[in-house]
């Protein structure tokens, strides 16, 4: 089939468009400790589905219907008390990070540390989609901006139909139950100097 300039050009037109529709439906999302971006579709509050339509005449094969999408689930705060996250599943491990940290409403006050090395004390808070912190390095006494990834799990079947979050991981990081007498140490050097960032 040869198709005119005129419907040549709308063809390129209409294709462009849906290529640059398909290419702005993904995000490039940079997480902290990672090499590389990585692509993480958006979720639009709305979106057209093709419904077939078993009743309908030969001359009408299908239609479309807008479907409200599932809206995200915001992870919940952790409760207020102290935590233990590290790179590895258990505690102690030589060359892992660690980070032990205290939560009260929202607000957090912690270090990170490697066995056996020094650590840096951290406060900051919890936010919709991280951990937003501020390092202070233990040597030179300087502040860096830090965040880590807050990760989301919905169980298999969700009440009402929608998901639910029934646990907050911080991404790189395993949460251990147990804290030895080195994070108790370590925690309450870093409450000493940062407790005020828990009482605002």
């Amino acid at each position: 089939m040869i198709l005119s300039p005129s419907f040549k050009g709308s063809f390129v037109q209409l294709a462009l468009a849906i290529g640059l529709l398909t290419a702005g439906s993904l995000h490039a999302t940079l997480v902290h400790g990672s090499e590389a971006p990585k692509l993480m579709p958006t979720t639009p509050s709305t979106q057209a589905v093709p419904v077939q339509v078993g009743s309908a005449p030969a001359s009408s094969t299908a239609a479309f219907a807008v479907v409200q999408a599932v809206p995200a689930v915001q992870p919940s705060l952790p409760e207020d008390g102290v935590y233990l996250y590290g790179q590895s599943v258990k505690p102690n491990q030589i060359g892992k990070t660690y980070a032990v940290l205290e939560v009260k409403q929202g607000k957090v006050v912690g270090a990170f540390y490697m066995p056996s090395s020094s650590f840096d004390c951290f406060h900051g808070e919890f936010q919709t989609d991280k951990l937003a912190l501020t390092v202070v390095d233990s040597y030179e006494r300087t502040a860096h901006p830090y965040a880590i990834a807050l990760e989301k799990s919905y169980p298999v079947a969700a009440a009402g139909g929608n998901p639910v979050a029934n646990s907050l991981k911080l991404q790189g990081f395993h949460p251990i139950s147990t804290l030895s007498e080195t994070d108790q140490r370590i925690l309450t050097t870093c409450k000493a100097d940062y407790q005020q960032t828990l009482s605002r």
